[in-house]
């Protein structure tokens, strides 16, 4: 990284080191493309009564399964990324966890279904061209797929408290040497399952704002508009859904007024399509399992339940 910045290496380190204590910036284990073939996932819209809306967020920044929390505008309050280890798991969880959730007035779940880019995708583009070109690795041929264990999930549990935690660290503390720690995290990070991405607060931002679009494509169009987005810059996220609507994406804009622009795209590239809701996210409680302050510094971390310690 040093050579891309033009700086050296401890002085990255020693920089990253102050980031990271100030809850400024922070590295995560996040969902790579290959990860709906080991895992699964599904986004939920939740009503809530204002007086228990305070003990709602609580509860679920609480919880592992339910990965990022915002609060939204819209017809709903929140916003929320659940994760889960297995078909069975996820269902348990939106049957038979929103009755220990205060204040709920109404609910609405997706089941996410195809991932055509996600946010460790996301590019800020503050880097020059060449720079950029400079941290870009060559991509290496994907490894056959295999079933995580038990020792995948703890070291992405580790992994997730410290996304910079050395090799006789992450052994250390899941009782393994180095050796095999780096064996099993290249596996899963090689396989596509998993990723690591940098997130940062909102001071970071650059001015940057959140907004998803939740459409209704025609199936024939519904591919095509979903790599659309995901080929755009500032696309964050666009997913396939099993729901009322069938495509979730989030863009990250400068002005509100740049959606107007993506939607008569839309209409012209996808007619007969509707937009269901357009939501702007007003704070970020948690994000990927680690939970945020009113400024979006990292406080603490819930590892995500990505996959089943078996």
């Amino acid at each position: 990284m040093g050579h891309a910045l033009g700086l050296s290496g401890p002085t990255v380190a020693r920089r990253w080191a102050a980031l990271a204590e100030q809850g400024l910036a922070w590295i995560t284990p996040a969902p790579g493309p290959r990860y709906l073939s080991a895992g699964w996932s599904a986004f939920i819209s939740l009503s809530s009564l204002p007086s228990e809306h305070e003990a709602l967020v609580r509860k679920l920044c609480s919880e592992p399964a339910f990965g990022t929390v915002s609060l939204v505008s819209g017809s709903h309050d929140l916003f929320v990324d659940c994760f889960a280890s297995s078909h069975e798991e996820l269902m348990e969880i939106v049957t038979g966890s929103f009755a220990g959730l205060p204040g709920v007035t109404h609910r609405e779940v997706v089941f996410v279904t195809k991932l055509y880019r996600q946010a460790s995708d996301w590019r800020s583009g503050t880097l020059e061209p060449a720079r950029a070109r400079l941290m870009s690795a060559e991509p290496l041929p994907a490894p056959e797929a295999y079933a995580p264990d038990h020792l995948d999930a703890s070291l992405l549990a580790e992994l997730a408290r410290d996304g910079r935690a050395s090799w006789a660290e992450l052994g250390a503390a899941c009782g393994v040497s180095p050796q095999t720690a780096r064996r099993r995290v290249e596996r899963f990070l090689g396989s596509g399952y998993m990723t690591l991405r940098c997130d940062t607060s909102a001071s970071a931002q650059q001015g940057l704002r959140e907004v998803s679009l939740i459409l209704n494509v025609p199936a024939h169009h519904v591919d095509a508009v979903g790599r659309y987005f995901a080929a755009l810059p500032n696309c964050r996220l666009s997913a396939q859904v099993l729901g009322a609507q069938n495509l979730l994406v989030t863009l990250w804009v400068r002005d509100y007024l740049e959606v107007q622009g993506h939607e008569r795209e839309l209409a012209e590239r996808a007619p007969g399509s509707v937009v269901i809701s357009r939501q702007a996210v007003v704070r970020i409680y948690k994000r990927l399992g680690h939970v945020l302050d009113g400024s979006g510094r990292n406080l603490s971390v819930v590892p995500l339940p990505l996959w089943r310690e078996a």
